[in-house]
């Protein structure tokens, strides 16, 4: 991506979409409660959350879709690419009439960009029903950038594809984006998705709070509950703190100064945990190999994640690990504000 010049120009630009105080409440349930953002042009903001916390509500209010409980959206005068969840193609056009309506500037060369980039190219001439959900999903794609938009919404656009192609899509995407010159806020339940499109992110956590931030930061040293489940790069352990104010963790992890009888949650980073045979590892069983290129370990009856990985252990075999660092506490009631701001 271009630095220096262009991302100070972006800075200094004023927002392109301004949030200001936004509530949403789902009947008596309050989701959301006093967001404010702005969006610059060319950034990229992750929505992230677990189901039912409001993001495809807040992405439909960003879009003018529907109204808030409270607040106030400042938008652009031109309209977003918008890729919506179920897709809400169009039934009666074909692939090539779907970014042909779109793109007022008529650059075939631009549509037939597209159309290959998202390997569309032998189904330009088919209409949506007859069409794969995976090839509906990146028809929907392609028609949210083929009007160059200056800004993009999009509801987990990789969703339903196979991993070939998500990881294709994932690649070339931001590469898009960046070429349009295009802002987006784009829905996610992949950290991959938020290392590739995400500069900032917004966790909504369903409760009213939120935490908005550095999205490498909310990966890298997450600071909420739900971000640590979310980056899945760690482990969460639980104590209870006893009546001097310390909570025990066991394995030589404790956080001191708790209200005592306060259950405190703590994460493990899984960079923390290593195989090492030195005088200070510990015996622990190895497991399982983790997805993210670690290993699942038992230690007094307790799954750890560890960071390492070797490829001739099994289920069952006997490794040293030695567990450095410490664990931090905790929670989803922090405010929402910016945190590892970049």
């Amino acid at each position: 991506m271009p630095s220096s010049s262009t991302d100070s120009e972006r800075r200094d630009a004023p927002p392109l979409l301004g949030v200001k105080h936004l509530h949403i409440d789902m009947g008596e349930r309050t989701l959301v409660r006093d967001l404010s953002f702005d969006l610059q042009p060319g950034e990229r903001l992750v929505l992230v959350g677990a189901n039912g916390t409001g993001k495809t509500t807040l992405l439909s209010i960003l879009a003018g879709l529907r109204a808030p409980t409270a607040g106030e959206v400042l938008r652009p005068q031109t309209p977003p690419g918008v890729l919506f969840q179920d897709g809400a193609l169009w039934p009666h056009l074909t692939a090539s009439e779907h970014l042909s309506f779109v793109d007022t500037h008529k650059d075939t060369a631009w549509q037939h960009k597209l159309l290959k980039i998202f390997q569309l190219t032998e189904l330009a001439d088919q209409r949506p029903e007859a069409m794969s959900g995976g090839e509906r999903l990146r028809l929907g794609l392609a028609r949210a950038l083929a009007g160059r938009p200056t800004w993009v919404l999009m509801d987990e656009p990789l969703a339903h594809l196979d991993p070939r192609v998500a990881s294709s899509v994932r690649e070339t995407l931001p590469l898009l984006l960046e070429e349009i010159g295009a802002a987006s806020v784009i829905i996610t339940h992949d950290p991959d998705d938020v290392l590739h499109f995400g500069q900032r992110l917004i966790s909504l956590s369903g409760r009213g709070p939120t935490w908005q931030g550095s999205a490498r930061f909310a990966l890298d040293s997450p600071p909420t509950l739900g971000l640590a489940a979310f980056a899945d790069r760690g482990t969460l352990l639980t104590a209870v703190a006893d009546n001097n104010g310390r909570a025990e963790f066991g394995l030589g992890l404790a956080i001191e100064q708790v209200p005592p009888g306060e259950e405190v949650t703590a994460f493990l980073d899984n960079a923390a945990v290593r195989f090492s045979d030195d005088g200070q590892s510990i015996q622990a069983t190895y497991v399982a190999p983790d997805r993210r290129g670690g290993s699942w370990v038992r230690l007094n009856g307790r799954l750890i994640r560890c960071g390492d990985f070797e490829g001739g252990l099994r289920a069952g075999d006997l490794v040293r690990i030695r567990i450095e660092g410490r664990v931090r506490p905790l929670s989803d009631t922090e405010p929402g504000a910016e945190r590892g701001a970049e």
